[in-house]
């Protein structure tokens, strides 16, 4: 986050491609990842130095998402079009990925990993959320905060009459964008018996 970015926005500087400059003197600790998020009607995504240890946490404490130097993707024609800064609210996120770390191992509690189908819009996502054994599932995520991971997880959506789906490892989706969500088996998750619903 910049000095002069208001406090309740999260802002990620992106680069549009994987490639550092090459300077003989400088040297990065922080790995360089993929990132994107998905609105309604366009993806956005870029590659991002990404510092902190849980992107979950950071985009439940921030409102607003300040994108600088992304690439941005329509659905409505599937242009793909550079802009100098996207900013966007939590609140109008689908999901959110990074290929990022997890976080620290001993924060984690110990929970129980559910096959999980969640449909929002024209996107279908599919992965396993972790919650307390003996919790039902669906009930835990409506008590968690807005933005919920779910790991070993993929996306699909479409642009036009095009389908793509990603497998993308961990993704944190937005639980009041979620136009059904339900318990599924491992082979519906990975057996591609998964559809879509209409929405009215």
């Amino acid at each position: 986050m910049t000095p002069d970015t208001p406090s309740d926005r999260l802002h990620f500087i992106l680069q549009r491609t994987p490639e550092d400059v090459f300077e003989p003197d400088y040297a990065s600790d922080v790995p360089l990842i993929q990132f994107a998020a998905f609105g309604r009607d366009h993806r956005m995504f870029g590659w991002v130095r990404l510092i902190a240890d849980r992107l979950t946490d950071l985009l439940n404490s921030h409102s607003e998402l300040l994108l600088t130097h992304v690439e941005t993707e329509s659905f409505e024609d599937g242009s793909v079009r550079s802009a100098d800064e996207v900013l966007i609210r939590r609140s109008e996120l689908i999901a959110v990925h990074a290929s990022g770390p997890r976080g620290d191992a001993p924060s984690r509690r110990r929970t129980r990993a559910h096959a999980i189908a969640i449909q929002s819009g024209n996107y279908l996502i599919g992965g396993y959320l972790h919650a307390p054994p003996g919790s039902d599932p669906i009930a835990h995520v409506e008590e968690r905060p807005l933005m919920v991971p779910l790991t070993d997880a993929w996306i699909e959506y479409w642009t036009r009459s095009n389908r793509t789906t990603q497998s993308i490892g961990t993704i944190i989706v937005n639980r009041e964008q979620v136009d059904w969500m339900r318990v599924v088996t491992d082979e519906d998750l990975f057996g591609g018996l998964l559809r879509p619903a209409p929405i009215p």
